[in-house]
This record gives structure tokens, C-alpha cells and sequence, in this order.
């Protein structure tokens, strides 16, 4: 039997550097090591792994280069929520973030260490997605396409 009957789906859309969108479903993993559940988006994301695979709306498979991904839009619903303990221990900020002509406005939630935890410090921090919700949206940006970011709070 192939892998990919066991992979968990998650409907996205994934917006390449040239701003092109392809709609699909990602191809998520059924558990992941250190939580319960199956893998999420951003952890698919930033994995090192150079490519990551797209069931695409049209029919068949697509292997995306991560490096030439801007963004991938998915349905908050659709992806598992945050561990409840460490949902505490999150900072928030919102954000206006803008990727070539786009402008993308939303909140994102992060962990840094208690000497480092301004919003700067996770901008610079590891993986090179990040995920940005807006309302029932969550973005998942690729840092390396951000042309321009401004803290709103």
C-alpha cells in the first residue's frame, strides 16, 4: 500500500514566490514524536526537508520547493489547535506583513526564552515559516519572501 493513503489531508492554497496559487490538500503525517495527533502545517513546513508534496485540485501530485513557496493559506478549523499547556505560555502580536504587493494582517502566537521575547526576537527566530491567523485563515509565511513587517500592538 502507498504512503500516501496514510497521510492525514488538510485542504490548503499554496501561493508561490510569483505569486501563482495552486489549490490542493497537503499531505500532513498521522502522529508526530512529541504530541498527539498528526503533524500540523507549519510543522510540515519546517521540516528540513527541501520539498513538500500537494495533492492538487486538478488531479495527481505536485512536489513544491519550500524556498519557492511565499505562503500557504489553510482553514483554521482544519488544523489540530495548540497543546493547552503551552497555549499560556504564548506571547501574541498582531501584525501587517507584506509579501511583494500583498498585505496580509493577522496575529501570531510564539515561545521564545524570557529574556528574549520581543517581536523582533521570534521574527529572527528558528524554521522558516511562521503562521499568521486572520479571522478563520491561518497563513503560514515564508520569512525569506517578507519584504516588510510592522507590529500593530
Amino acid at each position: 500500500m502507498s504512503d500516501w493513503a496514510r497521510t492525514h489531508r488538510v485542504p490548503a492554497a499554496v501561493m508561490l514566490a510569483g505569486g501563482e496559487v495552486v489549490i490542493g490538500e497537503l499531505h500532513l503525517q498521522p502522529f508526530v514524536p512529541h504530541r498527539d495527533g498528526p503533524e500540523s502545517p507549519i510543522e510540515l513546513l519546517n521540516r528540513p526537508d527541501p520539498f513538500f508534496a500537494v495533492a492538487v485540485a486538478e488531479g495527481g501530485v505536485a512536489f513544491f520547493s519550500k524556498a519557492q513557496v511565499a505562503v500557504v493559506s489553510c482553514a483554521t478549523e482544519d488544523l489540530p489547535g495548540q497543546d493547552p499547556e503551552r497555549a499560556s505560555v504564548s506571547i501574541h502580536a498582531e501584525m501587517d506583513v507584506r509579501i511583494g504587493t500583498t498585505e496580509y494582517r493577522g496575529r501570531v502566537a510564539y515561545e521564545l526564552p524570557p529574556t528574549r521575547t520581543r517581536t523582533l526576537d521570534f521574527l529572527n527566530g528558528p524554521g522558516a515559516f511562521f503562521g499568521l491567523v486572520a479571522g478563520s485563515t491561518t497563513r503560514f509565511v515564508n520569512r525569506a519572501h517578507v519584504r516588510l513587517i510592522r507590529p500593530l500592538d
